[in-house]
């Protein structure tokens, strides 16, 4: 009986130090809630590189977190930087696959990069081409879709 009650307490032991391990000290907490809070008010004024600065601090810190890589993935598609927009939003999916509106807002991202890419081409491509035809189509297509409010939401 005192083997076993040596040994459960051994083992109990082992258990709560490899629990404590994983708690974050108060300080640490407190810290990721005020950085919330300023990485929410820079966004709402738009403050994009001070947002960006701090949605970056989060991702770092609390990378399981999927809100703060779309906002990212926000900040980066209003700043037209749009591969990093795609980037951020795609991280934000891994964390929470279900979340229609970083679906919807990457979808939009990549309408905009395809965009772009026509609106390349017609630059370098002949007139008369067929595929620059089509390309125009495209471009007149999608950018008309973009301009009746199919831009992003901001809020997840």
């Amino acid at each position: 009986m005192c083997l076993r009650s040596c040994f459960l307490l051994i083992v109990i032991s082992g258990l709560a130090a490899c629990n404590i391990q994983n708690l974050q000290p108060a300080k640490d907490v407190s810290n990721i809630i005020e950085v919330e809070k300023r990485a929410h008010e820079a966004y709402q004024k738009e403050d994009w590189k001070m947002a960006e600065q701090e949605y970056k601090y989060l991702v770092q810190n609390v990378p399981s977190q999927s809100e703060p890589w779309f906002k990212l993935g926000n900040i980066y598609a209003r700043t037209g930087q749009l591969d990093l927009a795609i980037y951020n939003y795609r991280e934000a999916l891994v964390r929470d696959p279900k979340n229609s509106k970083i679906w919807h807002n990457l979808g939009v991202v990549q309408l905009r990069q395809a965009t772009n890419t026509f609106t390349e081409m017609l630059q370098y491509t002949n007139e008369n081409d067929p595929l620059t035809m089509r390309a125009k189509h495209v471009v007149n297509s999608v950018t008309e879709l973009l301009a009746s409010g199919f831009e992003p939401p901001d809020e997840q």
